[in-house]
């Protein structure tokens, strides 16, 4: 099973106002100590998909209280959405499958009659097509934009008043897009794929790990 973590991060100092105001989200919910320098809690609605949610973490956030949403599915992607003074004031997402939908749609200009995974297997001219957009594909200025878009609202200074100037020095080269598409010819790797540990160990919450909603009300247990 790939992980799946999902919750929103505050800095410690506010526990007492957080644990007051939790139960007017109206929702089921847990809390927990992250670390010594943050806590979390973990609402029913995850993904921040009812308007009621939006609405008490803006309104939580209005407190001058930060709040992170963190979000990391080991086989898609990452992202957060930062809440301050009432507003969403920073958000990025990385997605992990954007070379794949890119040579996907490159493939399917050129073969639109063919069945991508069956026939690309088991076709040796087909699949070394394919193989070929792939590495075409995350050298593409059309690869750098969408990562790009993923990153547009990213905002270090909103992060400021958080973390030390040492650790936003750091979070901005996480973000320069020439760094997140960087393509390692030798090994294939790329930084797009570790930039989630690295945001995690700049904020030093290395503990969100295999953690959300579902998988606390479950006692502890995968779903």
């Amino acid at each position: 099973m790939n992980e799946f973590t999902t919750g929103i991060l505050y800095p410690r100092q506010y526990e007492e106002k957080v644990l007051h105001e939790l139960p007017s989200s109206r929702q089921p919910y847990f809390h927990k100590h992250v670390n010594e320098d943050w806590n979390a809690f973990f609402l029913k609605d995850e993904s921040i998909e009812r308007t009621e949610t939006l609405q008490f973490l803006l309104n939580l956030s209005a407190h001058s209280l930060p709040l992170l949403w963190f979000h990391d599915a080991e086989d898609s992607g990452w992202g957060y959405r930062l809440f301050d003074g009432g507003q969403e004031v920073s958000a990025a997402t990385i997605s992990y499958s954007l070379d794949v939908e890119l040579a996907e749609a490159a493939f399917l200009q050129r073969y639109p009659h063919i069945d991508l995974y069956e026939e690309t297997f088991e076709d040796d001219e087909l699949r070394n097509f394919y193989e070929e957009l792939l590495e075409k594909v995350v050298r593409s200025e059309q690869f750098r934009r969408e990562v790009l878009k993923g990153i547009s609202r990213f905002r270090p200074h909103c992060f400021a008043h958080m973390l030390e100037p040492k650790q936003l020095q750091q979070l901005c080269a996480l973000f320069d897009i020439n760094l997140l598409t960087d393509y390692d010819e030798e090994t294939g790797s790329s930084l797009l794929y570790d930039s989630v540990d690295l945001f995690k160990e700049i904020l030093g919450i290395e503990e969100m790990v295999w953690v959300n909603f579902a998988y606390l009300a479950s006692g502890g247990r995968e779903a």
